[in-house]
């Protein structure tokens, strides 16, 4: 399987969920050793056959791979188009047993290292028709959507948080200048609550993601009574040598990406959407940076915070505001200096979504060819069928969502209506049953660009 990395730990969750107890082994890919398996992650286990009907053999043993690298695009169009891509190999020569909880290293940047495979399925942050426009990876053709129908069997795997989070000194320093204005309560710094998190509006992060803010300082601080107070720098307490906005982004082709565009620019929703900033400006700002991975983009977050270089995008050891985009399953321990924030006042909580107040949200996909189109059949079509059926599922999703609490709130998946769901009869939300009752396919086939509507007869509130 290749595809969206923001959903590392979904997928791995959702096959370990198949393993029969005490045969797993992980290996991760060590190209960037502060996020091990950022590109590339392997899987073996006994599959549990009481869990996954109909299979030929008995407790079968299964090895599965997930390539991360190139994001969401690399399981859509090179899945539809049957395009051999770089998956990581697993031998003696470049694997071995690691301290990262037991599992194995894998080395990747020697010749053999990667070898040229054929993915069975794909998963992507949203349908695979968005992979046009600005989401086409590099040297890869725009997805045509007449294949997609014809070739690929498309089932939806539920909706996912997104948000763009910020380095923790950017993060104290917002809330240090919201509490002045008094928009925040007096003791809100350096808290991740709900309550604490600051907040920007759609269209500041817009005009930051598009690098028509190139410096900090050119935000202005105001109190509610209209009275100036400042550039957001002076908050900035020591915490920044470079005034300079940092983009910690994804490459074209990710699907986290592609939500972003689509969320918060409207591209490539409409022909005239303004894009995203692709490259730096390294006198008046901003700086970007493109990571292939949401692994990549933790230690990019990190870095910046930090003065470090451990993702070789900060070469001069600055100490910088960023701002990055990610999926709310990452960093729920807080292991990184980022963190998540408010938008227009709402923050990036599945209640809040399910309520329709928060907008940065984007329903999955899996993807495989039909067998017509040589795609997987018997054995190994059961298992993929069975991942993405789980994926879907309300109860499996509130299990898998207990990794993505927050403190701030639960994070992570809702499931979809148009998957036979039904979300709570009072229109409260219930984390046991995290149904959205809000869908982008009304009816009609998914499509993320479209305002996501109450689906019929689903429940709704104020």
């Amino acid at each position: 399987m290749s595809g969206a990395s923001a959903q590392d730990g979904n997928v791995r969750q959702l096959f370990e969920e198949l393993c029969v107890g005490g045969t797993l082994d992980v290996y991760l890919d060590n190209s960037n050793p502060s996020s091990p398996g950022s590109a590339h992650t392997a899987i073996f286990c006994q599959i549990d056959s009481s869990k996954v009907t109909g299979l030929s053999v008995n407790n079968p043993k299964v090895l599965f791979h997930k390539r991360s690298a190139g994001g969401s695009a690399q399981g859509v169009g090179p899945v539809l188009d049957e395009q051999a891509i770089d998956a990581m190999a697993i031998n003696n020569g470049n694997c071995e047993k690691g301290a990262a909880n037991g599992n194995w290293l894998c080395r990747t940047s020697q010749p053999g290292d990667l070898v040229k495979k054929v993915s069975d399925a794909g998963v992507s942050d949203v349908n695979p028709e968005l992979f046009r426009g600005i989401n086409t990876p590099d040297g890869v053709a725009p997805v045509d959507p007449s294949k997609i129908a014809q070739r690929l069997d498309v089932v939806s795997g539920g909706g996912l948080v997104f948000n763009t989070p910020v380095t923790k000194s950017l993060r104290d320093a917002l809330q240090r200048a919201q509490i002045d204005m008094g928009t925040l309560d007096a003791d809100c710094e350096g808290q991740d609550t709900e309550r604490c998190m600051p907040s920007l509006s759609k269209q500041q992060i817009a005009s930051l993601l598009t690098g028509n803010i190139g410096k900090w300082s050119e935000i202005k601080v105001v109190d509610k009574g209209g009275q100036p107070k400042g550039d957001l720098t002076q908050y900035a307490n020591g915490s920044i040598t470079d005034d300079k906005v940092t983009i910690c982004r994804r490459v074209n082709g990710s699907g986290t990406q592609a939500t972003t565009n689509a969320k918060l620019l409207n591209a490539p929703c409409t022909d005239s959407a303004v894009s995203p900033a692709s490259t730096s400006n390294p006198l008046a700002g901003p700086i970007v940076v493109l990571n292939s991975g949401s692994g990549n983009v933790d230690t990019c977050l990190d870095d910046f915070n930090q003065g470090t270089n451990n993702s070789k995008a900060n070469t001069a050891g600055a100490k910088a505001w960023a701002i990055g985009v990610q999926s709310t399953e990452r960093n729920a321990d807080l292991k990184y200096n980022y963190r998540f924030i408010a938008i227009d006042g709402v923050a990036p909580t599945l209640a809040n979504t399910a309520s329709g107040h928060y907008l940065d949200w984007a329903e999955v996909t899996y993807q495989w060819r039909k067998p017509a189109y040589n795609g997987p059949t018997g054995d190994k079509l059961k298992l993929i069928q069975k991942i993405a059926s789980d994926a879907g599922s309300p109860s499996i999703i509130a299990k898998n969502n207990a990794k993505y609490a927050h403190p701030f709130g639960q994070g992570g998946y809702l499931a979809a209506t148009t998957s036979g769901n039904s979300a709570p009869a009072d229109g409260k939300f219930d984390a046991n049953n995290p149904v959205n009752p809000y869908t982008h396919a009304p009816g009609l086939s998914l499509d993320n660009c479209r305002v996501p509507v109450i689906d019929n007869n689903q429940p709704n509130r104020l």
